[in-house]
């Protein structure tokens, strides 16, 4: 386990200085991250100047959900870049060069690459952090914590996604659609949905799990909340590796073969 954790992380060194080697476009794609980002914090500053509450959550807490599920968004595009390619890989038969390397195959496809506009998201977090009401010396490592948490849901789910093409062939385009239906959810406090679409919100698109349990475990601090959060990142993760192992079990290769170093 140690061993491969080591190369997961030796892995993603490698893939971290190729995604910001070209400083030019790195600042240019983090400031626009972070514009973005703040411009989705107005719009709720503006709502919340209307409306002091929703279901019992004010603004603060809409600050405090941005940053854990910005943050989570942000640092799985840099820990699993690799995964915005996987469907692609598997229909074209691309897996043949990463399974000749003694390594855990699912991780080396996850770090083989890391996307530089995942820290315009990091980025946007420290000045959420700063801005949020609730943020205090004491919330900010269960902050880290929730975020550290929330990227592996984002990570597992898009790893189900597009292991799906197994199965059913080229569905890169669905999966990333998926992928991004997901961070829009997130954005949003899930108490404003009600019966089936809340169930949703914590299955088939667990937004709740990445943004909405942690900012509850922050305002109560119920180990409840925790607990859950936990347990979903954990059920999430192992559903992942699950579908993408059985699903190779199914893998043909491609008509071609090539080597791949490192």
């Amino acid at each position: 386990m140690s061993k491969t954790l080591s190369f997961f992380f030796a892995l993603l060194k490698t893939s971290i200085r190729a995604s910001i080697s070209l400083r030019g476009a790195f600042l240019l794609e983090s400031l626009l991250m972070i514009g973005n980002n703040l411009i989705f914090l107005v719009i709720w500053w503006i709502f919340f100047r209307a409306f002091n509450n929703v279901n019992g959550w004010q603004f603060d807490d809409v600050v405090a959900l941005m940053a854990v599920s910005v943050g989570s968004y942000g640092l799985s595009k840099i820990c699993f870049g690799g995964l915005k390619d996987l469907s692609r890989t598997i229909a074209r038969g691309g897996l043949d060069s990463f399974m000749t390397q003694p390594k855990n195959l699912l991780l080396h496809l996850l770090g083989s690459k890391s996307y530089s506009k995942g820290w315009g998201h990091l980025l946007t977090t420290l000045i959420l952090i700063f801005l949020g009401g609730k943020t205090t010396l004491g919330s900010i490592p269960w902050l880290l914590f929730f975020i550290v948490n929330g990227c592996l849901v984002f990570g597992a789910t898009g790893v189900i996604a597009h292991s799906l093409a197994f199965w059913l062939g080229s569905i890169e385009n669905v999966a990333k659609k998926y992928c991004d239906s997901l961070f829009l959810f997130v954005h949003y406090p899930v108490n404003i949905y009600s019966g089936f679409l809340q169930v949703l919100m914590f299955t088939i698109f667990p937004a709740g799990i990445i943004g909405y349990l942690p900012v509850e475990f922050l305002k109560t601090f119920s180990w409840f909340y925790l607990f859950f959060a936990i347990c979903g990142s954990c059920f999430f993760v192992s559903i992942a590796f699950i579908v993408f192992f059985r699903g190779l079990k199914r893998y043909e290769s491609g008509n071609y073969f090539e080597t791949r170093e490192g």
